[in-house]
């Protein structure tokens, strides 16, 4: 597979990048086995010095790592500056975390014989991650940060189309004091991807992706009997009650679906709007989208950009294209976009019938799919009504119907009046075929421990727990 940087708005091919040979990739897994042995042996205190360092420079360097994010991906560069403070923001969240979190703890037991026990959490060894491009340096940071803090080294597959933060990552954890082979790009193929998988230094494998090359990961790394995390596709619902603040409805519906042109996968992308004030959501989104402004994405000014190719574009489309010839209707809102080009206008889909084949599918795109609804039970079923399971929101005014709507949902995070967001304390992951195990908070440090217990009947476990803690 080729690795290279092509500018989403101009479809020009900036670089163009090597993979690697299979000596060299060896070689690179030497190194992290080597520093391994070190790093895992490590205080937190001098892991966590790392990992504030490495804040530190991702918020000096976040105009220069912006303007890279927007070349590979398109996004406008305002958010891509953005995304950078998002990652030191966890970097610092695990460097003042970690140790709290991996603590050990005493666990009574009424069993005579086993006595108590001792929990604790120790790294497994080199952790497999395979991102994204969408947000590239959150895609990269959010496991990272978790497992350098744990003890554990990383190997990177990132997305072919935006090497540059890659290597850019690599570069200022290296500049933050990371002892080398602790993070290592790797630019492979598929075929070494899946031998890394199999791979026996290889300990765990974490991949955000979608959710067809999630059932590959995940059947070659349970063939391999590794431990795995499944961050996969999404179409969350958002469901809109009657009482709901439309301010903050219109908000939500912008912020999570048009940031980056509906190129996330845990945003709402089914909006379920009461039908009292269906019309009102439909005419207050409108009115957003006429304030975007579509242009190059390296200008401040530019607040709608492209997809992140011309094929991504040519495939929204196409669904888009799917939904009406089986009965939808699509409105487009926004500003006009250049034809032939990576842009997708901005889209409302109404009158989707849940036989649609659309109803089913992941749009990676700027397009709503708006539905109205009059009962509680019935919106429900409809929201549930699909195999993902990734997020989701509510918005009402009544504490009680949000939380009652929100534990209804069937998916692995729901929001109250607000759109998404990523929070390094709150574990992000879905459940049915948005995949399963967790990043951030305090599963997502814990994923690739060991979690070991120590027993015995007759030792005090509670000093020993005591000394553990010293």
């Amino acid at each position: 597979m080729a690795y290279k940087t092509t500018n989403p708005y101009t479809g020009e091919v900036l670089k163009t990048f090597e993979t690697l040979s299979d000596q060299e990739l060896e070689a690179k897994l030497q190194k992290a086995q080597t520093a391994f042995e070190s790093w895992s042996k490590t205080s937190f205190d001098e892991r966590a010095r790392v990992l504030r360092k490495a804040a530190e420079l991702m918020l000096e360097r976040r105009e220069e790592y912006g303007a890279i994010n927007t070349l590979e991906t398109g996004k406008p560069i305002q958010i891509a500056v953005w995304e950078n403070n998002l990652c030191a923001y966890i970097m610092n969240y695990y460097a003042d975390k970690a140790e709290e979190l991996l603590a050990p703890h005493f666990v009574e037991t009424t069993d005579e014989m086993a006595g108590h026990a001792v929990g604790i959490y120790q790294p497994l060894g080199i952790i497999y991650e395979i991102e994204p491009w969408n947000v590239p340096f959150f895609q990269m940071t959010r496991p990272t940060a978790a497992q350098l803090m744990a003890g554990n080294v990383v190997v990177l597959k990132h997305a072919s189309n935006c090497p540059q933060t890659a290597l850019a990552m690599e570069q200022l954890l290296k500049d933050a004091g990371l002892p080398d082979g602790c993070f290592q790009n790797l630019f492979v193929d598929y075929e070494q991807s899946d031998r890394l998988i199999e791979d026996p230094r290889i300990c765990g494998v974490t991949i955000t992706g979608s959710t067809e090359v999630g059932r590959g990961v995940a059947g070659r790394s349970g063939h391999a009997l590794k431990k795995h995390v499944m961050e996969l596709g999404g179409s969350d619902a958002m469901i809109v009650l009657p009482d709901a603040d439309m301010e903050k409805v219109i908000s939500g519906a912008m912020l999570g679906r048009l940031t980056i042109s509906g190129q996330v996968c845990a945003s709402d992308k089914r909006m379920f709007i009461h039908d009292s004030i269906y019309d009102d959501f439909i005419q207050g989104v409108t009115q957003a989208a006429s304030q975007l402004v579509a242009g190059d994405p390296m200008s401040f000014e530019t607040t709608f950009g492209p997809l992140s190719s011309i094929k991504a574009a040519e495939k929204v489309k196409s669904q888009i294209a799917k939904a009406v010839e089986n009965g939808a209707t699509a409105i487009e809102i926004g500003p006009e976009v250049p034809e032939n080009s990576a842009f997708v206008r901005a889209t409302i889909l109404t009158n989707v019938a849940e036989d649609n084949p659309i109803f089913q599918e992941e749009i990676f795109g700027p397009v709503m799919m708006v539905f109205n609804w009059k009962d509680e039970n019935e919106v429900l079923r409809l929201a549930n009504g699909t195999s993902f399971g990734l997020g989701g929101s509510v918005y009402s005014n009544n504490p009680i119907d949000a939380a009652r709507i929100a534990a209804g949902i069937e998916a692995g995070a729901i929001s109250i009046n607000q759109p998404t967001m990523a929070s390094p304390a709150i574990p992000f992951g879905g459940i049915k075929e948005s995949g399963y195990g967790r990043e951030l908070g305090v599963e997502g440090i814990r994923e690739f421990t060991n979690q070991k217990y120590i027993n015995s009947a007759d030792i005090d476990m509670k000093e020993i727990f005591a000394q553990f803690n010293k």
